[in-house]
């Protein structure tokens, strides 16, 4: 990875560190974001997710995976740029340093395992 990149997510890292709170539970799913349809007008997942593995690239606080997984979800998986966001969500889905979700910027595998995924969302 070029210098460039690196400073890049480097400060793309600290900002959602420091930004985070801010952030916590909004535009989680079942909603896209402001004044944007909601997931049961848009059905984008479908009606029946049980079964499948997930993986949110960009998990934020957990919210989404929360949903994900009370709508039957086998496994959710989440990848995060910013450690307080990864902490953030072991708390909302009652984890505690979950193996599944792991920190890191999305540009890098850390130890995802390629081809394991039937549903992946950013």
């Amino acid at each position: 990875m070029n210098e460039t990149i690196a400073e890049n997510l480097q400060i793309n890292k600290q900002s959602w560190d420091a930004a985070s709170e801010r952030f916590f539970g909004r535009t989680a799913l079942p909603e896209f974001g402001p004044y944007a349809p909601t997931e049961k007008k848009l059905n984008l997942f479908g009606d029946d997710l049980s079964g499948l593995n997930v993986l949110e690239i960009g998990c934020g606080s957990g919210h989404s995976m929360k949903y994900m997984i009370s709508r039957g979800v086998k496994e959710a998986w989440g990848l995060d740029l910013s450690r307080n966001q990864v902490v953030a969500a072991n708390k909302v889905l009652g984890w505690e340093d979950s193996p599944f979700i792991f920190e890191s910027p999305m540009e890098e595998n850390p130890g995802i395992p390629e081809g394991y995924f039937d549903l992946k969302a950013i």
